[in-house]
This record gives structure tokens, sequence and C-alpha cells, in this order.
């Protein structure tokens, strides 16, 4: 079960030669004609007559069926094409959005009728129509792309995310979400998978739900929001799968791109992309560096009210996080033939975060030897390394397609904390610590491969293992405890496509998963009554009462149905089920915190999974000026996972005997708070964007989202029911000549909880561009959370019982909290290089289109 490290680079050094060595044809060899050619035209709106800014044209030669260079239209929809080689070609014109056009063949030969030169004269593009291939795009920048199966962020030009993390930039894609505790949900649910480039990363940390605040912006290429994936797909994930896709270079030649941003409270980013592509190989790496304060503060106010009497707790808060992170990936593809592709990515991170936490405990009537300050200081050093080596294979073919990769992932964490307390009472300590270290290793080998029954019907089939090991040493007093996780998983699945008509269609399948789970926790274990405190009465409980081993079989079905009402107008019913997995931090009964012992959180290793049945309904109607894009979901949960259940330890702090043969106990009573399974949850959801492009220089998103559930359960607290509500939007002004302007805003309305009510909250970002140097260098000028509204505060009324007499009081809680103050900043950015895209892709004139043979129907979901 364990991985070793050097055993998977050997194995990753030993198939990556053996691939390179087998064999390919090359391309056949062809003379050398002289490059004097040039080619002309105007890209123009069939409809409106507009000019086409950053059209494609592609010159494809003929004889070989290779491509041999290609254009970008400028802002008059200009085409001017120097140095082609002389020959006979196929001119390939595109821009998304837009029905792709083929002009030829084109002579460029002196005399017989042609010559060297040739004008394309006015080339008018047609609106693509909305069929199950088709795509929108909103923004001059395209910056957001709506396609059948999946939301295409592009994060391009973006302007509030520039200079970055990955958490500014999911803030900006509809219905996305990533909440204080860097939590990321899709239309308010938290079960969400974070991928990259379609797989885990350890740069997205070890924890089930990935953590996107350590993923530079400038190396974030797009991100693709996909709702209720099939049963392709893996089935963790309730709320959705968000893949990130990192930049690897897709531009001819050698292009490079520099940038570096300066901000308030010593805020620095710098970033660099470099990559070299050629028709055989492409070559790329990309670098960057962060530091910079974030600084926070916030308050904690409890009340316990009995019939009798009346207790709190009221605590003032302040944070301050300093990170030193340090990125790299590196790697490149290899092209044997021109259906072919072997890859192969490493990426190195190295993070090292400060964190500073101040508690000042102004009220505690329950033990008012805590009132005081408490300091402590959190340094968190970690490393993390992936290896990706893949192979693709379309076999000259419209619809067969291979797809393998093999991925390891090796990730070292440790955390160390350090606290000084300065009590009004005298209840003093200085240097308590504690120290964490995490030692995480990651395997997964995975095969898809797709093809076709004749026209109408296709099918996918696929197998992947996944094999984790995490380990946990944690340091307290002196003492190591330890907590080993293992976790395998093996998948197949079987996916069916068939086409009834050009406008309908349904897609079907299965997916086959075997789960192997085992959690052991070691350490010195003493009696419950000469436990140190109550840190050491959890941990010595979780020893003895492990290990655990569940181990379950599930299947997970999946149907769509798909109907095209018109040209710009499509229906789609979707149903799959899915699994939310226990976490590591839920299922370890470990403290997350050992100072702040004000508020204890112990996670349950008796977890069970939740599994839900998800059903979709989307409507998206497109035009090129204006889309709507609407969603609903019901969501049928059993064994939810929630941190409700209170337990209240009386931990005794000394005896004392008297007099006669009575002793005298000091007692403490500390509410320890877990997670645990409850009944069921019904939850409705739904989601909507509108994108509206009144003009060329302008464009206008808006988006919203929300839902309404309710969970069952005999510890479920209040009336079980929560609802909330989501929204945000974007302007974005192009002024010519003068600068570039963007207006971007996202918030939550009045959250209403189980347990009582989440305020309004909502932020509004501004950023400025100017350009110089024909576009090279940009400066931009940005403001982040204008208005300092970015906060969390939370207010609740819950009715508990004591567990030790049975008495019921009610508890009440209000807390405040802000992760990263208002702050301006001023990114450079400068590119260099040939700066030319490639939009002709590898097998375009192969014949694969991506969809079934009879209708181009794709349905990738």
């Amino acid at each position: 079960m364990r991985n070793n490290s050097t055993l998977t680079h050997s194995i990753f050094i030993c198939l990556f030669t053996f691939t390179s060595l087998v064999a390919h044809k090359d391309h056949s060899s062809k003379p050398k004609m002289p490059a004097i050619g040039v080619l002309q035209g105007t890209v123009i709106d069939s409809i409106s007559s507009s000019p086409l800014e950053y059209a494609s044209v592609s010159l494809v030669e003929l004889e070989h069926n290779e491509l041999v260079t290609g254009g970008l239209t400028d802002k008059n929809g200009y085409l001017n094409i120097t140095e082609i080689p002389l020959g006979r070609y196929v001119a390939v014109v595109e821009f998304i959005g837009y029905e792709k056009k083929e002009i030829g063949p084109i002579n460029l030969f002196p005399g017989q009728g042609a010559g060297i030169q040739h004008n394309l004269g006015k080339v008018k593009l047609n609106i693509s129509a909305v069929n199950l291939e088709a795509v929108e795009v909103v923004g001059e920048e395209s910056t957001f792309i709506q396609t059948i199966d999946k939301k295409i962020f592009n994060v391009g030009r973006d302007l509030s995310s520039a200079g970055g993390t990955g958490t500014d930039v999911l803030r900006k894609v509809p219905s996305v979400d990533v909440d204080i505790d860097g939590v990321v949900t899709i239309a308010g649910d938290a079960n969400v998978t974070v991928l990259i480039d379609g797989k885990r990363s350890g740069r997205t940390g070890s924890g089930r739900r990935g953590n996107v605040d350590h993923i530079n912006a400038a190396m974030i290429e797009k991100v693709e929001v996909i709702t209720n994936p099939s049963a392709k797909y893996d089935p963790d994930g309730v709320g959705g799968i968000i893949n990130i896709v990192m930049k690897r270079g897709a531009l001819d030649g050698f292009n490079g791109t520099v940038s570096s941003m300066v901000g308030e409270y010593k805020k620095q980013n710098l970033n660099g992309n470099l990559n070299y592509r050629t028709d055989k190989f492409n070559v790329f790496t990309n670098a960057n560096y962060r530091t910079g304060n974030r600084i926070g503060d916030g308050k904690r106010e409890f009340d316990y009210i009995y019939p009798s009497s009346r207790d709190s707790i009221n605590t003032d808060t302040y944070r301050k996080r300093t990170p030193n992170d340090f990125g790299m990936r590196f790697g490149g593809d290899y092209y044997p033939s021109k259906t072919s592709t072997i890859g192969y990515t490493f990426d190195i991170s190295q993070h090292n975060e400060t964190t500073v936490q101040k508690f000042n405990y102004r009220d505690n009537t329950i033990n008012p030897s805590l009132l005081g300050n408490l300091e402590t200081t959190e340094t968190d050093d970690g490393l993390h390394m992936d290896h990706v080596f893949s192979y693709e294979n379309k076999f000259d073919s419209e619809t067969e397609l291979l797809k393998a990769y093999i991925s390891y992932s090796y990730e070292v964490d440790d955390v160390n904390e350090v606290g000084t307390m300065d009590s009004d009472y005298g209840a003093n300590f200085s240097g308590n610590s504690t120290k964490a270290s995490e030692d995480n290793n990651n395997f997964t080998a995975s095969i898809d491969y797709e093809n076709n029954f004749g026209d109408k019907l296709g099918y996918e089939i696929g197998a992947k293992a996944t094999i984790r090991d995490f380990k946990k040493d944690l340091t307290y007093l002196q003492n190591i405890y330890g907590n080993d996780y293992e976790e395998d998983i093996y998948a197949a699945y079987m996916v069916t496509q068939y086409e009834l008509t050009d406008r309908f269609g349904f897609k079907f399948g299965a997916r086959a998963e075997q789960v192997k789970t085992f959690a052991d926790l070691k350490g010195p274990i003493l009696t419950a009554n000469d436990s140190v405190n109550v840190l050491t009465y959890l941990f010595e409980r979780g020893i003895v009462e492990g290990p655990y081993d569940p181990n379950y079989f599930k299947l997970y079905p999946s149907a769509f149905l798909l109907y095209k009402l018109t040209n710009r107008q499509t229906i789609q019913f979707g149903y799959s089920k899915k699994v939310n997995r226990p976490g590591r931090r839920t299922i370890s009964p470990f403290p997350d915190n050992t100072l702040d012992i004000t508020r204890l959180r112990s996670g349950n290793p008796y977890l069970r999974p939740e599994f839900s049945d998800v059903m979709e309904l989307t409507f998206s109607n497109n035009s090129r000026k204006l889309n709507l894009n609407l969603s609903t979901s019901y969501k049928n949960t059993k064994d939810v996972i929630m941190w409700w259940d209170r337990e209240n330890v009386t931990f005794i702090n000394s005896a004392k005997l008297n007099e006669p043969d009575t002793t005298i106990y000091d007692t403490t009573i500390y509410e320890i708070m877990t997670a645990g399974n409850a009944d069921k949850s019904v939850s409705q959801n739904f989601s909507g964007n509108i994108m509206y492009r009144p003009m060329p220089l302008a464009s206008i998103m808006v988006w919203g989202w929300g839902w309404n559930s309710f969970q069952e359960g005999q510890r479920v607290d209040g009336d079980g029911k929560s609802r909330g509500f989501g929204f945000g939007g974007r302007l974005t002004l192009n002024i010519p000549t003068i600068a570039r302007l963007e207006l971007s805003g996202n918030g939550r309305a009045k959250m209403k909880i189980s347990t009582g009510e989440i305020p309004a909250n909502y932020r509004i970002n501004l950023g400025i561009q100017k350009s110089f140097l024909q576009n090279r260098l940009s400066a931009t000028f940005k403001i982040d959370d204008i208005f300092n509204t970015g906060k969390f505060i939370i207010d609740t009324d819950s009715e508990v019982t004591n567990a030790l007499t049975g008495e019921k009081y009610r508890q009440l809680m209000y807390a405040e909290r802000q992760r990263q103050k208002r702050y301006a900043s001023v990114v450079l950015n400068y590119n260099f290089g040939k700066q030319q895209k490639k939009k002709w892709s590898r097998g375009n004139f192969s014949g694969r289109s991506g969809g079934m043979g009879g209708g181009g129907m794709d349905m990738d979901y």
C-alpha cells in the first residue's frame, strides 16, 4: 500500500522511454519552396458587417495536408500574412462563436493565371447555430464560453484576478464562490471536486475538497465547470466538478510572458511563462513567487442561557497571514504522428506561511481563569511534487479516441504552533507548542476509449485506479500521536450515447467502484483519570477505539436527455448518483487546534459516506449578443455529513480527599463539536447567467444562484432548513487608445440556516488597464473590495441539551471574520516572442469532429 517514490520515478522514466521508442511514420519529405507568398483579406460579421478582430486564418498545404502558417486579423478585421512558401493551400478562417469557413484552393505560384499574392476580399462569417457542439462567446476577449455540457471561463485579460490567486479567478466564474475559509461552492453546494488539468493535484492540497489559494492566477488558462457530470467522471462532488486548466503553451515558436504585482500590506507577486512550439513538439515552463500580508479581524460572542442562569464567552480576534509561496511547472508534448500526442508534466511548489493570531478573551463566566490575551504563531512549511505522463491517439478517425495517463503526487507538510497566554487571573503559559507533520502519496492510473457503432450509436469505456496514503504525526507535550489513513479506489465505467434525430439524443451509463479504506491511530495510552488534559483524553480515546476499516462497493448510474428546440435553444435533463466521502479532517479524532481550547472541534472516525441522487434541468438560449442559461436541480442525499454533534466532556483537574471518606473533584466541562450523519437532506438549487454585449466596446455579465434545503435527523439543530441566494456580475468597457475598465462584484443575500442566519455580504472590485508598445506591455491598477465589506457574519440561536445534567439551554452565537482587508495594487505584464496562436488543431483535416458521426452530436457531459 505504501508508495515508494524511487520506484514510481523509475516507472515514469521506463514508460516514457518505451513509448518514445514506438515506431511512427514520419511525414513524407517535400521540397522546400521559397517563402515569398502573401495573403490578404478582411474578415467581417455576415449580419452587421462589423470587423472581427483576432479572427484566425490558417493556411493548410493541400499536397501534404499540413498546417504551414497563419495569422490573426487586426482591430479592423484586416489580415496580412507574408513569407508564405509557394504552393497550393486551403485557408481556414475561424472565430469563436462563428461557423468555420474554408476557402480554396489558393494557388501561390508565379504565372499560370495565379501569382505570389492573393487577396481573399471580404470574408463573411456566419454566427454558429446552437447545435450540440455550439459555443457562445461574450465579450471581446472571449472571456466566457457556454457549451451544452460545461461552462468555460477563459482567464485571459481578466483585470480583477491579475496578480492574484485561484481564489480570485473562481470568484469571477458564474455560480462559483469561494468563502472566507477557502471553501469552493457551486450554486451554494460545497461538495465540489477541484481538479487541475482533469486530475487531482497536490497543488490543491491533500484534502477531499481542493484549496485553490496556492495556485497563481497567471498560471491559469481557463476554468471549466461541470455541474452534473456523467458516469465517465469520478462520482465525488455532489455539487459538481471544477477543472482548472493550466497554461501549457499554445503559441507557435518561442513566446513568453513576465508579470509583476506590488500592493498594499507588502504584497508582491512575480510570474513568468515560456513556451516553444513546433509541429513536432511543444516545450513549456512557468514559475511564480508570491508573498505579502493578509490581515483580518473579527469577534466571537457566545451566550449560554439556562432557566436559572446565564453564561458568556466573548472573544476579539486578529489574524495576519504571510505566505511565501514558490511554484514551477515544466513539461512538454511530443507529436509522433498527426493524431497522437505523448506528454509529460512536472509540477513542484513550496509554501512557507506564517500566521499570527491574537485572541482577547474579554468575558468568560464559565472559566474566568482564561480571561486575558492569547497569541499564537503558526508556521506551515510544505512541498508538493506532481508527475503526469499522458498519451492520446485519435487514429485518423472522426470518432475513435484513446487517452491514458499515470500520475504520482507527493506532499510533505510541517505545521508548528506556539502560543503564549497572558491571563488576568494568573493562568499564564509561554512557549506551549504543537507540531504536526504530514507525508502524503497519491498514485493514479487511468485509461479511456471511445468509438462509434455506425453513425448514430457511440460508446465510451474506461478504468481507473487511485491509491492514496496519508500519514500525520502530531507532537503534543513531548508525546507523538500518529494518524495513518489509506484509501484505494478501483473503478470501471461504460457510457452509451444514441442520436435518435438531429434534434434529440440520449446518453446513459454506469460506473462501478470498489473502495477500501483503513485508518489507524497510534500513541501513548493512559487511563482517562491520568490524562494530562482534555486534549490528551481525546487523543487516547481515538487510539483505543481504532483501527477503522470501512470498505464498500457501489454502482453509480447516469442518464441524460438532450433536445434542440430551435437552432438557438436547447433543453437538457440529466440524472446521476454521487458520493461525498468523509475527508480526513472530518474523521480524524485529533482536534484541529490545541491552544484555543474554548472551542474544540474533533472528527468522527465512524462517519459514513453520503450518497446523493441528483437531477438537473437546463435551458440555453444563445445569440451573438445575448446568451441566457438557466438550470435547476433536485438533490436527495442520505447520511448527510454535518458538523452539528455536540459532546460535553467533564475533565477532572484534581481530586481532594475530604473527611469522612468523601472526595471533592475540581472539574472543567468542555464542549466538543464533531461531525455526524444526519438521516437525509433534500435540496433544490438553481442558477442562471445572462451575458450581453451591447456593442463591440462593452460587455456585461450578470449571474445568480440559490438553494433551499431541508435536513432530517434526530440530532439536527433548529428546524433543519436552510436557504440562500448569491449573485455576481462584471461590466467591461474598452475605451480605444485610452484604457480598459472593469467593474466586478459578487456577494450573497441574507442566508437562512437551520440554527439562525448569515447576514448579506458583498465585495466590489475595480480594475483599470492601459496598454503600450503595440499591446505587448500593460499596466493595471486595481482595488480589491472597494468598500471593505468582504466580511463573514453568522448569528445563531439553537437549543442544546446538557449531556451531563439533561438540562436544556439556549446557545446564542454571533461571530464576525474578515479574511482580507481592502487593498490596492499595480500589475505590470509584458509579452514577448511571436505571439501567434495556432488555431488549426492537429487532426482538423483528418476528419475528427469530436462528436457522433451522423449529426455531429457531442454529449461530453
